[in-house]
Protein backbone atom coordinates (compact mmCIF):
# COMPACT_ATOMS: atom_id res chain seq x y z
CA UNK A 1 0.00 0.00 0.00
CA UNK A 2 1.19 3.73 -0.36
CA UNK A 3 2.30 5.55 2.50
CA UNK A 4 1.03 8.45 3.51
CA UNK A 5 0.68 10.74 6.46
CA UNK A 6 -2.31 9.83 9.03
CA UNK A 7 -2.99 12.79 10.73
CA UNK A 8 -5.23 13.40 13.69
CA UNK A 9 -6.92 9.92 14.99
CA UNK A 10 -10.43 9.84 14.77
CA UNK A 11 -11.08 6.26 16.12
CA UNK A 12 -8.65 3.92 17.82
CA UNK A 13 -9.87 0.14 18.10
CA UNK A 14 -8.60 -3.70 18.30
CA UNK A 15 -10.52 -6.45 17.42
CA UNK A 16 -13.34 -7.61 20.38
CA UNK A 17 -12.79 -10.66 22.57
CA UNK A 18 -16.64 -11.67 20.99
CA UNK A 19 -15.38 -11.24 17.70
CA UNK A 20 -12.81 -13.63 18.52
CA UNK A 21 -15.04 -15.99 19.56
CA UNK A 22 -15.47 -18.42 16.56
CA UNK A 23 -11.27 -18.57 16.53
CA UNK A 24 -11.24 -19.35 20.57
CA UNK A 25 -13.83 -22.04 19.45
CA UNK A 26 -12.10 -23.41 16.42
CA UNK A 27 -9.04 -23.53 18.62
CA UNK A 28 -10.62 -26.49 20.91
CA UNK A 29 -11.24 -28.42 17.32
CA UNK A 30 -8.94 -31.80 18.11
CA UNK A 31 -10.69 -31.46 21.96
CA UNK A 32 -14.20 -31.55 21.21
CA UNK A 33 -13.49 -34.10 18.29
CA UNK A 34 -11.78 -36.48 19.93
CA UNK A 35 -14.40 -36.76 22.77
CA UNK A 36 -16.93 -37.26 19.89
CA UNK A 37 -14.14 -40.04 18.62
CA UNK A 38 -13.84 -41.18 21.90
CA UNK A 39 -17.36 -41.69 22.81
CA UNK A 40 -17.79 -43.38 19.02
CA UNK A 41 -14.52 -45.92 19.75
CA UNK A 42 -16.52 -46.80 23.31
CA UNK A 43 -19.69 -47.48 21.48
CA UNK A 44 -17.90 -49.55 18.85
CA UNK A 45 -16.01 -51.52 21.39
CA UNK A 46 -19.07 -52.06 23.51
CA UNK A 47 -20.76 -53.53 20.30
CA UNK A 48 -18.11 -55.72 19.38
CA UNK A 49 -16.00 -56.39 21.60
CA UNK A 50 -13.45 -58.57 19.79
CA UNK A 51 -12.22 -55.71 18.12
CA UNK A 52 -8.72 -55.07 18.84
CA UNK A 53 -7.79 -52.20 20.87
CA UNK A 54 -4.86 -51.24 18.24
CA UNK A 55 -7.55 -51.06 15.56
CA UNK A 56 -9.58 -49.08 17.81
CA UNK A 57 -6.85 -46.61 18.32
CA UNK A 58 -6.03 -46.72 14.74
CA UNK A 59 -9.01 -44.98 14.14
CA UNK A 60 -9.10 -42.21 16.32
CA UNK A 61 -5.41 -41.54 15.33
CA UNK A 62 -7.22 -41.37 11.40
CA UNK A 63 -9.87 -39.48 12.59
CA UNK A 64 -7.70 -36.59 14.15
CA UNK A 65 -5.64 -36.88 10.65
CA UNK A 66 -9.37 -36.14 9.00
CA UNK A 67 -9.66 -33.34 10.96
CA UNK A 68 -6.79 -31.66 9.64
CA UNK A 69 -7.23 -31.99 6.19
CA UNK A 70 -10.63 -31.03 6.93
CA UNK A 71 -9.54 -27.86 8.57
CA UNK A 72 -6.68 -27.44 5.98
CA UNK A 73 -9.69 -27.45 3.09
CA UNK A 74 -12.00 -24.99 4.81
CA UNK A 75 -8.54 -22.47 5.97
CA UNK A 76 -8.78 -22.47 9.51
CA UNK A 77 -5.90 -21.60 11.06
CA UNK A 78 -6.56 -22.18 14.53
CA UNK A 79 -8.17 -25.20 14.08
CA UNK A 80 -4.93 -26.27 11.80
CA UNK A 81 -2.49 -25.45 14.77
CA UNK A 82 -3.98 -27.38 17.58
CA UNK A 83 -4.62 -30.45 15.59
CA UNK A 84 -0.71 -30.83 14.40
CA UNK A 85 -0.10 -30.01 18.36
CA UNK A 86 -2.61 -32.58 19.27
CA UNK A 87 -0.93 -35.08 16.76
CA UNK A 88 2.66 -33.71 17.81
CA UNK A 89 2.53 -33.96 21.47
CA UNK A 90 1.20 -37.64 22.54
CA UNK A 91 5.53 -38.05 21.52
CA UNK A 92 6.47 -35.15 23.86
CA UNK A 93 4.92 -35.42 26.41
CA UNK A 94 5.87 -38.98 27.74
CA UNK A 95 9.22 -38.33 26.66
CA UNK A 96 9.40 -34.80 28.72
CA UNK A 97 7.21 -36.68 32.18
CA UNK A 98 8.15 -40.00 31.72
CA UNK A 99 11.46 -40.13 30.60
CA UNK A 100 10.36 -42.51 27.79
CA UNK A 101 13.26 -43.35 25.57
CA UNK A 102 12.73 -45.96 23.01
CA UNK A 103 10.48 -45.65 20.10
CA UNK A 104 8.99 -49.01 20.93
CA UNK A 105 7.05 -47.32 24.33
CA UNK A 106 6.26 -44.12 22.99
CA UNK A 107 4.18 -45.77 19.77
CA UNK A 108 2.19 -48.48 22.71
CA UNK A 109 1.79 -45.29 24.71
CA UNK A 110 1.01 -42.94 21.76
CA UNK A 111 -3.09 -43.27 21.80
CA UNK A 112 -3.12 -42.82 25.90
CA UNK A 113 -1.49 -39.29 25.87
CA UNK A 114 -4.20 -38.08 22.67
CA UNK A 115 -6.86 -36.92 25.19
CA UNK A 116 -4.03 -34.81 27.24
CA UNK A 117 -2.37 -33.74 24.44
CA UNK A 118 -5.53 -32.45 22.79
CA UNK A 119 -6.26 -30.27 26.06
CA UNK A 120 -2.68 -28.58 25.62
CA UNK A 121 -2.76 -28.03 22.18
CA UNK A 122 -6.37 -26.65 22.48
CA UNK A 123 -5.04 -24.24 25.42
CA UNK A 124 -1.81 -23.12 23.50
CA UNK A 125 -3.78 -22.63 20.25
CA UNK A 126 -6.23 -20.32 22.05
CA UNK A 127 -3.42 -18.81 23.98
CA UNK A 128 -1.44 -18.06 20.80
CA UNK A 129 -4.74 -16.25 19.64
CA UNK A 130 -5.36 -13.96 21.98
CA UNK A 131 -1.72 -12.84 21.64
CA UNK A 132 -2.22 -12.36 18.08
CA UNK A 133 -5.38 -10.69 18.80
CA UNK A 134 -3.95 -8.19 21.18
CA UNK A 135 -1.29 -7.60 18.86
CA UNK A 136 -3.77 -5.89 16.67
CA UNK A 137 -4.67 -2.52 16.56
CA UNK A 138 -6.58 -0.09 14.24
CA UNK A 139 -6.84 3.64 13.53
CA UNK A 140 -9.33 5.69 11.63
CA UNK A 141 -7.52 8.71 10.94
CA UNK A 142 -8.13 12.31 8.92
CA UNK A 143 -6.10 11.16 5.91
CA UNK A 144 -6.96 7.08 6.13
CA UNK A 145 -6.91 3.93 7.71
CA UNK A 146 -4.03 2.52 8.88
CA UNK A 147 -4.12 -1.32 10.65
CA UNK A 148 -0.92 -2.44 12.53
CA UNK A 149 -0.88 -6.46 13.16
CA UNK A 150 1.93 -9.00 14.58
CA UNK A 151 3.93 -9.93 17.61
CA UNK A 152 6.75 -11.81 15.50
CA UNK A 153 7.15 -9.91 12.44
CA UNK A 154 5.46 -6.76 12.34
CA UNK A 155 2.82 -5.46 9.78
CA UNK A 156 1.46 -1.91 8.95
CA UNK A 157 -0.48 -0.98 6.58
CA UNK A 158 -1.67 2.44 5.80
CA UNK A 159 -4.79 3.03 3.35
CA UNK A 160 -5.56 6.63 1.87
CA UNK A 161 -9.30 7.06 1.44
CA UNK A 162 -9.04 7.91 -1.88
CA UNK A 163 -7.86 4.44 -2.74
CA UNK A 164 -10.88 2.68 -0.99
CA UNK A 165 -13.53 1.63 -4.00
CA UNK A 166 -16.20 0.18 -1.55
CA UNK A 167 -16.80 -1.13 2.31
CA UNK A 168 -18.30 -3.92 3.49
CA UNK A 169 -19.81 -4.68 6.56
CA UNK A 170 -20.28 -8.55 7.68
CA UNK A 171 -22.49 -9.19 10.97
CA UNK A 172 -23.34 -12.81 12.09
CA UNK A 173 -26.37 -13.14 14.16
CA UNK A 174 -24.12 -12.95 17.37
CA UNK A 175 -22.57 -10.10 16.07
CA UNK A 176 -25.91 -7.91 15.84
CA UNK A 177 -27.02 -8.96 19.37
CA UNK A 178 -23.34 -8.14 20.87
CA UNK A 179 -22.57 -5.09 18.09
CA UNK A 180 -19.71 -6.44 16.70
CA UNK A 181 -18.74 -6.67 13.14
CA UNK A 182 -16.37 -7.13 10.44
CA UNK A 183 -15.20 -3.98 8.30
CA UNK A 184 -13.66 -4.85 4.71
CA UNK A 185 -12.34 -2.45 2.89
CA UNK A 186 -11.83 -3.08 -1.01
CA UNK A 187 -9.85 -0.46 -3.56
CA UNK A 188 -10.92 -0.03 -7.09
CA UNK A 189 -8.13 -3.05 -7.51
CA UNK A 190 -9.66 -4.88 -5.36
CA UNK A 191 -7.18 -5.21 -2.93
CA UNK A 192 -8.24 -7.32 -0.51
CA UNK A 193 -8.94 -9.83 -2.70
CA UNK A 194 -7.82 -13.48 -2.81
CA UNK A 195 -8.54 -16.40 -4.65
CA UNK A 196 -9.15 -20.15 -3.27
CA UNK A 197 -10.20 -23.65 -4.89
CA UNK A 198 -12.37 -26.02 -3.17
CA UNK A 199 -12.19 -29.63 -5.09
CA UNK A 200 -14.27 -32.95 -4.33
CA UNK A 201 -13.19 -35.91 -5.92
CA UNK A 202 -14.42 -39.02 -5.83
CA UNK A 203 -13.06 -42.25 -7.75
CA UNK A 204 -13.65 -45.92 -7.88
CA UNK A 205 -12.03 -48.90 -9.51
CA UNK A 206 -13.40 -52.10 -10.10
CA UNK A 207 -11.25 -55.05 -12.68
CA UNK A 208 -8.75 -52.16 -13.98
CA UNK A 209 -11.73 -50.12 -15.17
CA UNK A 210 -11.45 -46.66 -13.28
CA UNK A 211 -14.37 -44.56 -12.94
CA UNK A 212 -13.98 -40.88 -11.68
CA UNK A 213 -15.82 -37.52 -10.24
CA UNK A 214 -14.59 -34.00 -10.12
CA UNK A 215 -15.92 -31.13 -8.68
CA UNK A 216 -13.61 -27.80 -8.37
CA UNK A 217 -14.83 -24.44 -8.17
CA UNK A 218 -12.61 -21.69 -7.93
CA UNK A 219 -13.62 -17.83 -6.16
CA UNK A 220 -12.97 -14.77 -5.84
CA UNK A 221 -13.13 -13.04 -2.07
CA UNK A 222 -12.21 -10.19 0.13
CA UNK A 223 -10.02 -11.27 2.24
CA UNK A 224 -11.00 -11.65 6.31
CA UNK A 225 -7.43 -11.83 7.47
CA UNK A 226 -7.73 -9.74 10.70
CA UNK A 227 -4.55 -8.11 9.37
CA UNK A 228 -5.97 -7.00 6.01
CA UNK A 229 -9.60 -5.58 7.15
CA UNK A 230 -10.91 -4.05 10.31
CA UNK A 231 -11.88 -7.83 11.83
CA UNK A 232 -14.88 -8.19 14.88
CA UNK A 233 -14.47 -4.52 16.10
CA UNK A 234 -17.25 -3.59 18.23
CA UNK A 235 -20.15 -0.62 17.28
CA UNK A 236 -19.26 -1.30 13.26
CA UNK A 237 -21.60 0.80 11.82
CA UNK A 238 -20.50 3.78 13.57
CA UNK A 239 -16.98 2.89 12.13
CA UNK A 240 -18.00 2.28 8.93
CA UNK A 241 -19.60 5.89 9.40
CA UNK A 242 -16.76 7.59 9.66
CA UNK A 243 -15.15 5.66 7.05
CA UNK A 244 -17.77 6.83 4.55
CA UNK A 245 -17.80 10.27 5.78
CA UNK A 246 -14.15 10.81 5.08
CA UNK A 247 -14.08 9.59 1.54
CA UNK A 248 -16.85 11.36 0.69
CA UNK A 249 -15.02 14.56 1.78
CA UNK A 250 -12.33 13.47 -0.66
CA UNK A 251 -14.51 12.80 -3.16
CA UNK A 252 -16.14 16.35 -2.89
CA UNK A 253 -12.97 18.02 -2.46
CA UNK A 254 -11.45 16.34 -5.67
CA UNK A 255 -15.22 17.44 -7.45
CA UNK A 256 -14.42 21.15 -6.31
CA UNK A 257 -10.89 21.44 -7.16
CA UNK A 258 -11.78 19.81 -10.66
CA UNK A 259 -14.82 22.46 -10.89
CA UNK A 260 -12.28 25.15 -9.57
CA UNK A 261 -10.00 23.84 -12.80
CA UNK A 262 -13.05 23.84 -14.91
CA UNK A 263 -13.80 27.54 -14.44
CA UNK A 264 -10.25 28.73 -14.33
CA UNK A 265 -9.79 27.52 -17.90
CA UNK A 266 -13.15 28.81 -18.95
CA UNK A 267 -11.61 32.24 -17.76
CA UNK A 268 -8.51 31.57 -19.54
CA UNK A 269 -10.24 30.75 -22.89
CA UNK A 270 -12.77 33.04 -22.52
CA UNK A 271 -10.65 35.84 -21.83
Amino acid sequence: MTSMNTGNIVLKMKPSTSGFLKRYLLSFTPFLLLQAAEAARTRLLTVVPQVPLFLANTLTLLFLVAVLIVSWVLRSPEAIASTILSLLLPVALPIFFKGVSTLEEVVVGYSSWLPTSAIVASLLTMLAVEVGRRSISYEVTESGVLLKAGVWRRQEQSIPYNSIGRIVLEQSVLGRILNYGTIILVSPAEWGAEYYTRSLEARASRMGLSLGLDYARTLKEVSRDPSKCLYGVKDPKRVRGEIEARIQAVYRAELDQARYLKDLRDKIVGG
